[in-house]
């Protein structure tokens, strides 16, 4: 130690230069660190971005399907023979929204597991609209004011999906800078009162649907 306390008492301009030198090669090598850094997560949050408006399109899909449906299983309660006849031929897929589901289901455990937990309540409440709409094929087609209950739930927790992806888009996207808590769905905002679905019930008889008879 002494040794090399001489060597620099005698030889002061080569230790500056080489004190220099490690300073900037650290420098260099922090900056360069940093903008992988930065150029990674750029990177991640443009792919994130384009997955995020794919499930947001998803939930657009999912609300307008309910709407129409809605309305054709209400009208086929009501006696009209065109709205039946239309839901009868709709593709299943299509009516219980199978394919939506699976690119949802998808696009939440590959990308934004902590929307699962609303996308569950989302998911329950579809499930039980899809049983209501295979009981309007039986003897026993269901109320209609469970069917209103229904899909109004549908829509409900749809809207609260939405909700919590715009107010927690940041996270999402991995696109935060500094800390900022997650905001889940509460259990106040859950448990509000449930609208009824968009668009109106029953004012119409046909609702724009010729009968056939």
């Amino acid at each position: 130690m002494n040794a090399f306390t001489n060597w620099i008492d005698k030889n002061p301009s080569p230790f500056a230069s080489f004190v220099a030198a490690i300073i900037a090669a650290s420098v260099a090598l922090i900056v360069l660190a940093l903008t992988h850094y930065f150029t990674r997560k750029r990177e991640r949050t443009q792919f994130l971005t384009g997955k995020l408006e794919e499930l947001y399109l998803s939930l657009n899909q999912v609300a307008e399907n309910n709407a129409r449906f809605f309305k054709l299983i209400a009208l086929c309660l009501s006696g009209n023979q065109a709205a039946r006849q239309q839901l009868d031929a709709t593709d299943e897929m299509e009516l219980f929204g199978h394919r939506l589901a699976k690119r949802m289901i998808m696009l939440i455990r590959l990308y934004f597991p902590r929307l699962s937990p609303i996308h569950q309540k989302l998911f329950v409440a579809q499930q039980r609209l899809n049983d209501l709409i295979f009981q309007h094929h039986s003897e026993t087609p269901p109320a209609l004011d469970t069917v209103v209950d229904a899909s109004g739930r549908v829509g409900h927790f749809l809207r609260l999906m939405e909700q919590e992806i715009i107010r927690n888009r940041d996270h999402l996207l991995d696109d935060c800078h500094c800390f900022r808590r997650y905001k889940t769905t509460t259990k106040a905002e859950i448990e509000t009162e449930i609208p009824p679905p968009d668009g109106p019930i029953m004012n119409l008889p046909n609702n724009g649907i010729e009968s056939d008879e």
